[in-house]
């Protein structure tokens, strides 16, 4: 049984997030595999690793963080922003998880790996997502990085307000430059903070210690 409110949470997932059907540029986690990558039945794993990390709270975050898109060994395997699959089977989080894909060892993300570090201590005071919850990539380059487009960030910014409705925090923190766009096109208050990403890790570890702090 989930606690209110990611029962509605989770049944907002299964009508807008699910059903998706994944385009040459944008892989959908949640119903989609590729038999390069991923376990037959990888969909379903990543969907019920996220129904673990939204049973994992127990009441209403304070705040919630707002990152770009789905990574490459990150979200796109464990089903969780900025959580690859390496720290979900470590069994260090707070909730549990299992991987997804075929590659051995279990994909790692250096961003996952520093969200984790600085944040873990905060937990379960925050609610992470991502402004596109799906994976951006480059046209037949499935494990590449992309930035969502401006489109993407239209399209799924309904899901992030309805989110916010959900949730109500009292702290809203964009991750990163796209984040920051997608809360500024919804007119919602927020703070920024740099993402990990790309010798960003100090600048991210500040900004957001001092905002949970």
């Amino acid at each position: 049984m989930l606690p209110v409110p990611f029962n509605d949470l989770w049944a907002l997932f299964e009508e807008q997030i699910f059903p998706f059907r994944s385009t040459e540029e944008l892989f959908n986690q949640y119903n989609d595999n590729d038999p390069r990558f991923d376990l037959p039945n990888g969909d379903s794993i990543r969907r019920k690793n996220l129904l673990k990390y939204l049973e994992s709270f127990r009441k209403k975050p304070r705040a919630l963080l707002i990152g770009e898109a789905a990574g490459p060994w990150g979200c796109r395997f464990s089903g969780i922003p900025f959580t690859s699959e390496r720290l979900l089977v470590k069994g260090i989080l707070p909730f549990e998880g299992h991987k997804s894909s075929i590659h051995d060892p279990p994909y790692s993300e250096l961003s996952a790996s520093i969200f984790w570090k600085t944040l873990l201590s905060y937990y379960p005071n925050f609610f992470v997502w991502n402004a596109v919850p799906f994976h951006p990539h480059k046209q037949g380059e499935m494990l590449s990085i992309r930035h969502p487009s401006r489109d993407e960030l239209y399209t799924y910014s309904n899901v992030i307000s309805k989110l916010v409705s959900l949730i109500k925090p009292k702290q809203i923190v964009a991750i990163g430059r796209k984040a920051e766009f997608a809360l500024t096109f919804l007119g919602k208050s927020f703070v920024y903070v740099r993402h990990p990403s790309q010798s960003g890790a100090w600048e991210f570890r500040r900004g957001v210690e001092n905002i949970l702090r």
